[in-house]
């Protein structure tokens, strides 16, 4: 069974790699509520500080792709 940050680790190379469907599956997956708090602290750690542009770049990305598929 992977960890918690394992399976972050993979949905955010789902993201990078553009599998998008993959992600949402892995989010509810992982647990939606405690989903999104987790990859802000992990972008955080991963990238550097929360003003840094790949966070806020990922971190929209992730929160855009997942509302616009689950809304389909």
């Amino acid at each position: 069974m992977e960890t918690k940050i394992e399976q972050m680790e993979n949905i955010h190379e789902n993201l990078i790699n553009g599998n998008r469907t993959d992600c949402v599956k892995l989010i509810k997956k992982y647990g939606l509520y405690d989903f999104w708090s987790d990859y802000k602290d992990y972008l955080i750690q991963t990238y550097g500080t929360p003003i840094d542009e790949h966070v806020f770049n990922y971190f929209t990305d992730m929160t855009i792709s997942y509302f616009r598929i689950t809304n389909r």
